[in-house]
């Protein structure tokens, strides 16, 4: 009787072993989604965005500043010394990375680059 049990579910399974397959698949995914659904988010944080003077100092001060540009998620400027930009400030200020070129410096803002510059220019070129 046990022969005949385990021949028969051994028969079963070579028989249908995609169905099998696919059960068990739809069953792992079906508990996924099921136990997923339980587990709290991380919120994304928001960017942030610093103040004029937190920029204005990190970057040498207004005076240091020559020609600006927003092209979409990076600011573009063009200073007058870059021995004074501080991209530790600038980094609490919400700039995510920076790319340096011989005469210009482009600060990389994700998400608020339009609000950095805003709030650094007080215009939206």
């Amino acid at each position: 009787m046990n022969n005949l049990l385990l021949s028969s579910t051994s028969d079963f399974l070579t028989q249908n072993l995609w169905w099998v397959i696919a059960s068990v698949v739809l069953i792992g995914v079906g508990l996924y989604l099921v136990i997923s659904a339980f587990i709290p988010k991380k919120k994304k944080d928001a960017a942030k965005v610093a103040t004029k003077p937190e920029y204005l100092a990190a970057l040498g001060g207004e005076e240091n500043i020559l020609e600006k540009e927003l092209k979409g998620s990076r600011i573009v400027v063009k200073l007058q010394d870059y021995t004074k930009v501080d991209q530790e400030k600038l980094k609490e200020a919400g700039v995510t990375g920076f790319i340096e070129m011989s005469d210009k410096l482009t600060l990389v803002i994700k998400d608020n680059a339009d609000k950095a510059f805003e709030v650094i220019f007080g215009t939206n070129d």
